[in-house]
């Protein structure tokens, strides 16, 4: 970092009313590359010896933004963008939603499809368009499998390399479309029946007389085991074995924005399961690598809210890195940003000013501000955008500046923590209402039941919520459990949320949940436990920080 410029050149310095540190997301932050913080997830995950792929973090922890630097400070890179594929087909498919139907189970259909789409982008990765160095590669690897004769399997290998050299070119959405196809006309001719006569068949619930619904379950599952599932193993075999055999030529596959609608919600969690499955599989590469980011609430969904039909989720945790930063981290995140728009002119101490009040309690501004946010980058560039706009052009920021943009900046945490979690709980508003206006550190004993008559009176239900939402809401008026257990487990839905901590005793440090240094569980919290709202949300909710006694 280059040397400050004098005291004089920094007090000519003043933030313009819409000067920014960067933007909240790393699509459009174009300061991320310049003010990147290296750390140790970036090293784990371009290190080829490490098993570490999978990067899971909260909205605004960097996971895109890793990514994108990877893509931008790695040589060979190819990013995968799940919307461009055009994949939303498979949910209109009428051979897969038959099978879905009779409840097949696809995980390996969308193992081999991933397995297919990585090859592929391996390939071309590795030709780079060199359409003689792709035919002399194939040339050559299929004279060596010539020479080796009387194997059944190297056979299909040798016909399927020889298809692939002609048009491996395709686009990926056709290449799936001829698997599909394939599966479908190999059920086909096993099962003896028309596809459109057996769809019929199961819409009018009837079932053939000599064919059973289990065994046409079994014969599919039979045969989408069989799909190109021999030659695509063999192909892995021969890229392991005769082209990502160093590790210190790096080859990587980079997949962001798996959270957005790229397929309808009813496949896309089971197609990400099977797509992490695969990124395990692939580890026998020593020179490539996947690497894909995953929202830790779509991370919950697949393997705990939704039954995945692949493996356990432990033996994935060695794929793990999970983003969490140091209020050192975040202070040089912010020194960097305010190095680049000052021109080297000011620093973190200089641009927030020392308070002492009675509110502030001695804190830095920085710190004041921090204590705002979920140790996230992206929490921190937003509190300084608003901050920025809030300067009146002034060269720091005073406490009554920093208060000023809260106001703002608490709205938009507040309604990006609804965003987030959306897909999990559908509609969080409604749980959280109860907190407006409370004092800061009240007992659980004291939320009385009133407090939620509008959930228990709420028509339909399914509309407003989801998941674990609306099974906890749905046993509590069916009167299966009492309200003071519904509300132990919404007060534990609200802490994983964020916006909350629970004190669970009257020795217990204040928990939240991004302190990872004690792991709450629900049955921990108690009558006499105290509930803080997070300081992100006081401003939003209008919270009295004068705690009761």
């Amino acid at each position: 970092m280059s040397k400050k410029k004098s005291i004089n050149q920094t007090k000519k310095f003043k933030f313009q009313q819409y000067q920014e540190i960067g933007s909240p997301d790393a699509e459009t932050d174009n300061l991320l590359l310049n003010a990147f913080i290296e750390n140790d997830a970036l090293k784990a995950l371009i290190d080829m010896n490490n098993q570490r792929s999978i990067v899971i973090g909260r909205t605004g922890s960097g996971k895109s933004a890793i990514l994108r630097y990877i893509e931008n400070s790695q040589e060979k890179v190819i990013r995968i963008e799940p919307e461009a594929m055009s994949l939303r087909f498979l949910s209109n498919s009428t051979i897969l939603n038959y099978f879905r139907a009779i409840d097949v189970n696809l995980n390996f259909f969308y193992k081999i499809l991933w397995k297919h789409v990585f090859v592929i982008e391996l390939l071309k990765l590795y030709f780079r368009d060199d359409q003689q160095k792709k035919q002399n590669w194939f040339n050559n690897i299929i004279e060596k499998l010539n020479g080796k004769k009387g194997n059944a399997k190297r056979e299909k290998a040798i016909k399927y390399l020889e298809t692939c050299s002609n048009d491996f070119w395709l686009d990926t959405e056709k290449r799936i479309k001829e698997i599909e196809s394939s599966v479908q006309k190999k059920f086909t001719d096993e099962i003896g029946v028309d596809l459109k006569s057996l769809v019929f068949k199961s819409n009018a619930n009837n079932s053939s007389e000599d064919k059973t619904v289990s065994e046409i379950k079994n014969k599919a599952e039979h045969v989408i085991s069989e799909v190109l599932a021999e030659e695509i193993h063999d192909i892995i075999n021969i890229l392991r074995d005769e082209i990502f055999v160093d590790s210190q030529r790096k080859h990587f596959i980079i997949v962001d924005d798996l959270d957005k609608e790229w397929v309808p919600t009813n496949i896309r969690y089971d197609m990400i399961g099977a797509m992490i499955e695969v990124i395990k599989e692939f580890q026998v590469f020593k020179g490539a690598k996947i690497i894909i980011s995953l929202r830790d609430n779509l991370y919950q969904l697949i393997f705990a809210g939704f039954k995945h039909n692949g493996g356990q989720r432990e033996k994935f945790k060695p794929l793990y890195v999970e983003l969490q930063w140091t209020s050192e981290e975040l202070n040089l995140l912010l020194e960097k940003r305010l190095d680049i728009i000052s021109e080297n002119t000011l620093s973190v101490k200089e641009a927030f000013e020392k308070i002492y009040n009675k509110h502030a309690k001695g804190l830095t501004g920085f710190e004041y501000m921090l204590e705002r946010t979920f140790y996230r980058p992206r929490d921190v560039i937003s509190y300084v955008n608003h901050t920025i706009e809030n300067s009146n052009n002034k060269s720091h920021f005073t406490l009554d500046i920093i208060k000023k943009a809260e106001i703002s900046y608490s709205v938009d945490r507040l309604q990006a923590i609804e965003d987030e979690w959306g897909e999990n709980y559908g509609n969080i508003r409604e749980i959280y209402k109860f907190l407006e206006a409370k004092y800061n550190g009240f007992n659980v004993r004291n939320i009385k039941e009133d407090e939620f008559i509008n959930i228990y009176f709420s028509e339909e239900l399914e509309k407003k919520f989801r998941g674990d939402l609306l099974l906890i809401i749905q046993k509590w008026k069916s009167d299966e459990t009492k309200f003071n257990s519904f509300l132990k487990e919404l007060l534990f839905l609200l802490y994983l949320i964020g916006i909350i901590g629970i004190k669970k005793g009257p020795t217990a440090p204040v928990q939240f949940f991004f302190d990872k240094t004690y792991a709450l569980t629900k049955n921990e919290i108690s009558n006499d436990s105290k509930i803080y709202v997070h300081k992100a949300f006081y401003s939003a909710l209008r919270i009295n920080t004068k705690e009761l006694e």
